[in-house]
């Protein structure tokens, strides 16, 4: 989804930005020294003068330089995060979930305007005072002072830079979600939601670097008339307990606030290592009224009568939900589950052509 480059230390973009006007200064000194010759030939000033003149003229030039790069690479720097007004909600809730939320970046992007603001500032104070110096030493006094302060914009600013690259590397590991019917897989680790997701949509299956576990999230697919058309997200972490960390705390905004439906799957069997019990009370914590939630009962080829027993005294408390233990039964299920809710042509809604 994120794209964004790396962002360096303040004083990587201070130190090029101080070269690149002393590269440019060593160029123009020339260009300058030419331009007074021709000058000098039909004025009539003294040496002092005209170096002083000169001088005024390549320490102005160079502050603008200065000034131009300080904006040039501190603006790129803030236009590669996305405007968060027009970013999707669930990428906004996730990256509130790291130690980098969104108000932090917007106060550490706000920092860097306040750096090329300064800069703006104190490069035109700079320009009006030395256009009025008598002295090449009280020019180069200013040229100093000036470049302290540009200094200073940037070492007040440390944080912000050290901020923006946390935030970076966070973002930067965000999946795509595309924008199509989505259905989650939930549940505790080692239930079988892996395997039921390749047993649905074959061979595939997508992992992508997203920061919930070393696993990642599964991203899969199921296809229409050839055409992708579901896309189904095995979300791990999910444990269950009253206060979530932020690998959970992840895991439930993908289930709350961006998937269509929930397929839950249960272990009766109880091989995952989590009870019944816990299960049961997962399912609760993560479900909702307002989203369809469907049980795929897990490992049912290797129940034994304990097994079975426990199943049937949990179903008991479970009549709400519709259940499955075959894996192509769930994907027909999910396939007309999908083409109920997609939008069907209407006529009514086609405009007159005049």
């Amino acid at each position: 989804m994120f794209k964004i480059p790396k962002i360096e230390k303040e004083n990587f973009y201070i130190d090029r930005a101080m070269k690149s006007m002393q590269d440019f200064a060593a160029k123009e000194k020339l260009v300058v020294d030419n331009r007074f010759k021709r000058v000098a030939s039909f004025q009539r000033k003294t040496a002092e003068e005209n170096n002083l003149n000169k001088r005024k003229d390549l320490e102005l030039q160079k502050v603008r330089h200065l000034n131009t790069k300080i904006n040039n690479d501190v603006r790129k720097l803030m236009k590669q995060f996305p405007n968060f007004m027009k970013v999707n909600k669930v990428y906004v809730d996730l990256i509130n979930t790291s130690e980098t939320p969104v108000r932090d970046i917007k106060e550490a992007l706000a920092d860097l305007k306040w750096i090329c603001d300064g800069s703006d500032e104190f490069t035109q104070k700079t320009e009006f005072k030395l256009k009025k110096v008598k002295s090449q030493e009280t020019s180069g006094f200013l040229m100093k002072k000036h470049l302290g302060k540009i200094n200073s914009l940037f070492s007040k600013s440390k944080k912000a830079f050290k901020t923006l690259d946390d935030a970076r590397m966070f973002m930067n590991k965000l999946p795509t979600f595309e924008d199509l019917y989505t259905v989650t897989i939930a549940g505790f680790p080692n239930v079988g939601k892996s395997t039921l997701m390749k047993k649905v949509t074959g061979s595939n299956v997508e992992i992508q670097n997203y920061p919930f576990t070393t696993k990642g999230l599964m991203f899969s697919y199921l296809y229409y008339k050839e055409q992708k058309a579901i896309q189904m997200i095995d979300t791990p972490g999910l444990l269950g307990r009253d206060k979530n960390n932020g690998i959970e705390e992840r895991a439930e905004i993908v289930l709350r606030d961006y998937c269509q439906s929930m397929i839950f799957v249960i272990d009766f069997t109880e091989s995952c290592g989590y009870r019944v019990e816990q299960q049961l009370a997962l399912l609760k914590k993560v479900s909702s009224d307002d989203k369809p939630v469907v049980l795929y009962l897990s490992k049912t080829d290797i129940y034994n009568e304990e097994d079975t027993e426990r199943r049937i005294e949990a179903m008991k408390g479970l009549k709400k939900y519709k259940f499955f233990t075959d894996s192509e039964e769930i994907k027909k299920f999910i396939l007309d589950d999908y083409l109920a809710k997609k939008p069907k042509f209407d006529p009514s809604k086609l405009k007159t052509i005049r």
